[in-house]
């Protein structure tokens, strides 16, 4: 996620039409998530001296996205919701959607980190033939404030547009303490109906928050596209 301020302030008023739109299109993807957590904590008078701690979360299930409508620069306002069988549970949020990857969601409405892998890729122009080289390549970086973007993209194959694209990233936030999260993504990708129909992301976060200590997390998420009702629309 990359907070853009401006882009923030069209948000925020485009959200409140948006809840009262008609969906254009109703997405259902399945999902698997799993953390994995470990932290050190350094030795602080009166303490016992450095101490350790680790964590798990897997869970799995479904995550719905309905897409209200697109503004004249193709950004897509959406609504997302996750339900998860376990913890991973939100209630719809609204989002606004880019296609260099920038989400922006109401800040009033909690939103898990694996509905940005998502909704990062929906983009209307996602994709765009225009950006790529000679050997199928593209990238994109963008820096805001105390937060940084880059990723690279390359095609690895393309049959009338049904795609197997890989990403590599790396988002910097040094807004508290330090984190870094670099992650490698395979993606199923169908340029003709504008989304991606498989997901599968392997991600380290790395956090240095001074005397708290530093924590390293590991995320693996998939997606699958279960339903699409532009599809149903339009037999594909």
């Amino acid at each position: 996620m990359l907070l853009v301020p401006g882009v923030v302030l069209a948000f925020a008023a485009a959200a409140v039409v948006a809840r009262a739109d008609t969906p254009l299109r109703h997405l259902i993807y399945s999902f698997t998530y799993e953390s994995s957590q470990h932290g050190a904590v350094p030795n602080e008078p009166g303490s016992t001296g450095n101490r350790t701690y680790n964590g798990k979360l897997d869970d799995q299930g479904t995550m719905t996205v309905d897409v209200l409508r697109e503004a004249a620069d193709r950004g897509l306002v959406v609504v997302v919701s996750e339900q998860g069988q376990n913890t991973r549970r939100s209630a719809p949020a609204t989002c606004a959607v880019y296609g260099n990857t920038t989400v922006v969601c109401d800040p009033s409405k909690p939103v898990n980190a694996d509905a940005f892998t998502l909704l990062r890729f929906l983009g209307a122009n996602f994709f765009d033939p225009g950006q790529l080289d000679a050997k199928q390549h593209w990238s994109i970086s963008e820096h805001k404030s105390n937060t940084s973007v880059s990723a690279d993209y390359t095609v690895n194959s393309d049959n009338n547009g049904v795609m197997k694209i890989d990403e590599k990233r790396r988002v910097q936030d040094t807004s508290v303490g330090s984190v870094t999260i670099d992650a490698q993504t395979k993606l199923d990708y169908n340029s003709n109906r504008l989304l991606p129909t498989a997901i599968d992301e392997y991600a380290t976060e790395e956090q240095h928050s001074g005397v708290v200590g530093t924590t390293t997390t590991t995320f693996q998420t998939t997606f699958n596209l279960v339903s699409d009702s532009m599809a149903k629309q339009t037999g594909q």
